[in-house]
């Protein structure tokens, strides 16, 4: 098994979309780290007061009834004013051009999408390139037990996403650090926040590595790539998106709802009733499943 899993190792390796891939990554993490470090300036301590002091007029106007979230009070009603939480999520005044470290949660959060997405190309890509060019019936005269040679690409590959989003994500979080310590500010970061991007990246990493075997064991049973990113387009841009409209119920069980609650750890984010321990076991087992699917089709058909 371990020098299968070498071979595996070389061959995703000496990929050229892999290389291309990881090239484009490091390309926009250099790009993300000097773009922000241009754009992130400080300011003075008396504009920044000056500032805080107009967003509190603004939030206290819109406590009151009479900012941009008053709406008009039909006959016979009282009125009921907006909250302060709703009141903070509308942009008042002129914002902080800071660079934020702890907004690097949200930075994190906001990557795993694209993340995912490459992900689940270059896993089909990785099994359907051997199912175009033939090598894998050449695999099997070298090794015949089927079920081990499938999961070793899989596993191999799987562990390959999970290690290259962790990869990534330290190094995004490295490149924009300076931003943040040069020209923008660090205030509010400590051990829990640690903790929480830490967590992040890791449901991240998780989450990536789960896209990676769908991927995979769709390009697996179908014998193409082309034919995994149909499937993935269908599903999660015109499937979901319909069906989220037309049966909102359904939506505690779609990918992508799940996958908001897992990576952001916001238990009922989008009304879906799921901790996000409930939402990463049931995407784990989505995985699980395809690759189940995956291994009984290739070990019962005729790969000639």
């Amino acid at each position: 098994m371990s020098a299968l899993v070498s071979v595996e190792l070389r061959r995703l390796a000496a990929r050229r979309l892999v290389r291309m891939a990881v090239a484009a990554m490091i390309l926009g993490i250099v790009i993300a780290g000097v773009v922000t470090f241009f754009r992130s300036h400080r300011l003075s301590a008396e504009t920044l007061r000056a500032q805080q002091i107009e967003r509190e007029q603004f939030i206290n106007e819109c406590l009151s009834g009479q900012g941009p979230l008053a709406q008009p009070v039909p006959p016979g009603f009282s009125p009921q004013p907006p909250t302060r939480q709703e009141c903070e999520g509308v942009v008042f005044g002129p914002t902080d051009p800071r660079f934020h470290l702890t907004s690097l949660k949200q930075v994190f959060e906001g990557t795993t999408v694209p993340l995912v997405l490459l992900a689940w190309i270059l896993g089909a890509s990785f099994i359907g390139a051997e199912w175009h060019t033939g090598t894998v019936s050449v695999l099997l005269t070298w090794e015949p037990r089927r079920i081990r040679v499938l999961l070793a690409k899989a596993a191999v590959f799987m562990i390959a996403a999970f290690v290259g989003a962790l990869a990534f994500h330290a190094l995004l979080g490295l490149a924009l650090w300076p931003a943040a310590a040069v020209r923008g500010t660090t205030e509010g970061v400590g051990a829990r926040w640690f903790v929480d991007i830490t967590g992040v990246a890791l449901r991240g990493a998780a989450l990536v590595s789960i896209g990676a075997a769908v991927g995979f064991a769709i390009a697996s049973v179908a014998r193409s790539t082309a034919a995994a990113l149909g499937v993935g387009f269908a599903y999660l841009v015109v499937l979901e998106n319909l069906m989220g409209v037309l049966r909102p119920g359904w939506r505690s069980w779609f990918f992508s709802w799940n996958a908001a609650v897992f990576v952001t750890a916001n238990p009922g984010h989008g009304d879906i009733p799921r901790t996000p321990l409930e939402a990463g076991l049931l995407l784990a087992s989505y995985g699980a499943g395809c690759l189940a699917i995956a291994l009984v089709v290739f070990r019962r058909r005729d790969v000639t």
